[in-house]
């Protein structure tokens, strides 16, 4: 019906185009089209108006009623700046003060609250209608809300309510300032005045609703329950189709039941469940309803609603509670909760200390350390010859180590032994008391324990290991001697299992610490023979190394080093070594291994200047393989690091070469010069004067031959150099001979002459003379 009626009154008026409407015609035509919805068609009408009327008393009323139909078709920008218009050509009009209201909320709602606030205060300075103002003031406490002024927004709220306290705003504003002050001391006369002019100032069901749903929340939240009770049941009573009804039920219900109101609480939770939205809410109804069950001693249909709770929703925090409270459980399923709640509270005299264990280990598998932990301390307390006994001490020993309290774990491990000395848990906790001493630094303690331990019938496997134990406290102790012996009696049984590859690594160590190399050596590479597990092998590798290093065996060294290659943490633990394989592979022509070994720096290093002398050595081995784009990737990669190295200089002068060859002479130039600054070192000043000797060569080729030949002479001037300062001298005086300056030309060749007389450029000197 609405197209059909604007076709026709678009039909009529197009028809009668040929004669212009007349100003109030226009108006109420788009006034019409307006009013019936129409907002795109009504924007042209209004835009008609001001375009043919500009002088027409409507002109005001068509700029606001532009801006609203932007509004109502989403067009934030659109409204903003049509409101704006009309504030600013017509400041008198009696829309502007709505106008501004809707700038400011537009202002709100892309949370560009200052902005609002600003335009708010402008506008109620301006003493503008009362339901304006009323509106402006609302707002203005929202904004500054939204900004985080609570205390602006107080103010703002409060002189809403002294001054425009019948307007429906004031429901809202009352609502604002109670949850402003909701954790506010000795406030609650102030809260319950402010619900109160909540309610009385809404104006619709949903805002007497929201008014009566705060209030009530507010009074559930301070235990203030016959208050909740009495405002969320009149909430229920009297607007049970709005959507805070839904929202109360749950404090209602719980409000009535703390009050021992347990029938009405009931009938509650039924459409607590009923009306939920999402499980929690209908678990937290079906838990209610047992609670209420049980308090009116129908304890059957309560402990059936338990278990729905707990088989319903298992995901909700409900459910926990029900299975704890209700649900039978057995110890050996591992039903935790379930144990809890079934444990007798008066056990026969003969079950209780096996009630007192099983509660201990349900409370420490829930996590409850505390409780398990005194349920424990009871149990060896007053049931000290159970056959719980010991193995309570051991619980109090791991809960005690695991909460960092090495010194008080050792002391419950150590009570195992002293006080079942025949009991099979004895060997467990000597071993863990040792363990638990040495880790808090007491080594002669740990050294007791073990020797406890070794003093009992144990297999050959238990028995390696607690020697090898052993033998790394004496090391601990700076006893060495007895560390060897120790270790000595493991190694010669080779049924110890996986403890004997780790005694020969012991050994290894301590001789080569002993400068022992051959023993060293034996011992080492017995240990790798035993396979022991990856740590162990590698760590191996690379004590054999270093010791076939001392030994001149350099190949064989370097051989061991290649299996730890693929192991990023031992890489960057040792880069020296690796670099030292690298360098051996290289000098050795054995560039594919060279290559590996230098990626593997490269990607492991933890320091730049070690990735940077990795690449390096990568680019060269790939340059030696003949893989010329590779190698200089590597390079690349090289000058890359932040570091500088001497590789990292040799990296850039080799790129600087390339660039110079290739003719980009800038490029060229600005690798040399960063070349010069790498090679910082005493040792790296030959690279130094080979980076200015590139420097001049670069501007030779560009044709700045005075800039060339000033570099040229630098390296004549600052370097001693056998091979680049005679260089240097033959080519500034060649270069200051074509610059026609005989007198440098001459200067710089005698200086060649009597400095490096020997040289072959000295010779060609000689040559070219006239």
């Amino acid at each position: 019906m609405k197209r059909w009626l604007l076709c026709l009154l678009l039909a009529t008026f197009g028809a009668a185009s040929a004669w212009a409407l007349s100003a109030d015609e226009q108006m109420r035509f788009a006034d019409g089209i307006y009013l019936r919805g129409f907002y795109e068609t009504a924007v042209a009408e209004y835009l008609a108006l001001l375009r043919d009327y500009p002088d027409s008393p409507h002109v005001p009323a068509a700029l606001y009623r532009t801006g609203e139909c932007y509004r109502q078709m989403g067009n934030q920008a659109g409204a903003e700046r049509f409101y704006k218009q009309l504030v600013v050509q017509h400041p008198e009009s009696e829309q502007v003060p709505r106008a501004e209201l809707r700038r400011a909320e537009l202002a709100i709602a892309e949370d560009r609250f200052s902005d609002a606030a600003t335009i708010l205060n402008a506008l109620l300075i301006g003493e503008p209608s009362k339901d304006v103002a009323a509106s402006a003031s609302y707002y203005l406490g929202y904004s500054r809300l939204k900004a985080g002024d609570d205390s602006g927004a107080s103010d703002a709220y409060a002189r809403l309510l002294a001054e425009h306290g019948d307007s429906p705003y004031a429901s809202f504003a009352a609502l604002d300032l109670a949850a402003l002050h909701a954790g506010d001391k000795n406030n609650a006369d102030q809260m319950e005045a402010w619900f109160e002019k909540a309610l009385a100032a809404a104006a619709t069901p949903a805002a007497k609703a929201e008014a009566l749903f705060r209030w009530g929340d507010w009074a559930y939240r301070n235990e203030r329950y016959q208050q909740a009770a009495d405002t969320l049941q009149s909430l229920l009573l009297e607007w049970p189709d709005e959507r805070r009804a839904r929202d109360a039920l749950l404090a209602a219900a719980w409000s009535l039941y703390y009050l021992d109101r347990a029938p009405e609480a009931l009938s509650l939770a039924d459409k607590l469940e009923q009306n939920a939205a999402d499980a929690e809410t209908a678990a937290s109804g079906v838990y209610l309803r047992a609670n209420c069950l049980r308090k009116m001693n129908r304890d059957g249909e309560a402990l059936a609603e338990y278990e729905r709770v707990a088989r319903d929703y298992p995901g909700t925090r409900f459910a926990s509670r029900a299975a704890y409270e209700t649900m039978v459980t057995r110890f050996k399923r591992g039903e935790y909760e379930k144990t809890l709640v079934a444990a007798p509270a008066q056990p026969e005299a003969a079950n209780e200390a096996d009630v007192l264990w099983m509660r201990a280990e349900s409370e420490r598998a829930l996590g409850r350390l505390d409780a398990a932990r005194g349920r424990y301390e009871e149990l060896v307390g007053q049931f000290p010859k159970s056959a719980q006994a010991a193995p309570s001490l051991l619980r109090l020993g791991e809960m005690a180590r695991e909460a960092g309290r090495l010194d008080e774990a050792a002391e419950w491990f150590g009570r195992v032994a002293a006080e079942y000395p025949k009991n099979e848990a004895v060997g467990e906790a000597l071993k863990a008391s040792a363990l638990a001493r040495m880790r808090a630094g007491d080594a002669k303690g740990a050294l007791a324990d073990w020797d406890a331990l070794l003093a009992r019938k144990l297999d050959a496997s238990a028995a390696a290991g607690a020697r090898l134990q052993k033998a790394l406290v004496l090391i601990e102790l700076k006893k060495e001697k007895d560390a060897l012996e120790t270790l000595d009696e493991i190694v010669k049984d080779p049924s110890g299992g996986e403890s004997v590859a780790l005694a020969h690594y012991w050994r290894g160590v301590l001789l080569a610490e002993k400068s022992k190399w051959p023993e060293a050596e034996a011992a080492l590479r017995a240990s790798l023979a035993a396979t022991p597990d990856a740590q162990t092998s590698a760590l191996a590798r690379l004590r054999l190394a270093v010791v076939l290093q001392r030994q001149d065996r350099m190949d064989e060294a370097a051989d061991q080093i290649a299996p730890l290659l693929d192991n990023p943490r031992l890489v960057a633990e040792n880069p020296a070594l690796v670099e030292w394989a690298v360098r051996r592979r290289f000098d050795q022509g054995q560039y594919d291994r060279a290559l590996e070994a230098a990626v593997a720096l490269a990607k492991n290093a933890a320091e730049p200047s070690w990735r940077q002398i990795g690449w390096y050595w990568a680019g060269s081995s790939q340059a030696q393989l003949g893989h010329d784009k590779e190698a200089l990737a590597g390079y690349e990669k090289a000058v890359a690091e932040d570091a500088q190295t001497r590789e990292g200089a040799e990296s850039q002068l080799l790129l600087a070469s390339l660039e110079l060859k290739e003719g980009r002479y800038d490029k060229a130039e600005e690798r040399f010069a960063e070349a010069a600054r790498s090679a910082a070192g005493d040792d790296a000043l030959a690279l130094r004067a080979r980076a200015y000797f590139g420097l001049g060569e670069t501007a030779e080729a560009a044709g700045q031959i005075e800039r060339a030949a000033r570099h040229f002479m630098s390296v004549a001037v600052l370097f001693d150099d056998p091979e680049w300062t005679p260089h240097a001298l033959y080519r500034a005086g060649r270069l200051f001979g074509q610059a026609g300056k005989t007198a440098e030309q001459k200067s710089a060749w005698k200086e060649l002459r009597e400095r490096y007389p020997d040289s072959s450029f000295a010779r060609q000197v000689e040559e070219d003379a006239p």
